[in-house]
């Protein structure tokens, strides 16, 4: 799971939003469920290839 302490954490002025900060912006949830590798990725700043709903 990737969890965030606030939801105004995934806005950033200025700047474009990955998938899944857009994902749990339009979801208003601060915890997504995401495979490890997947969690590993967000936490190293690369994008991810695709988010499932």
């Amino acid at each position: 799971m990737h969890h965030v302490r606030r939801l105004s954490e995934l806005a950033y002025p200025g700047q474009p939003q990955p998938a899944w900060a857009a994902d749990m912006a339009r979801r208003r949830r601060k915890t997504l469920v995401v495979c490890r590798s997947c969690h590993d990725t967000i936490h190293t700043g690369k994008p991810i290839p695709q988010l499932t709903s």
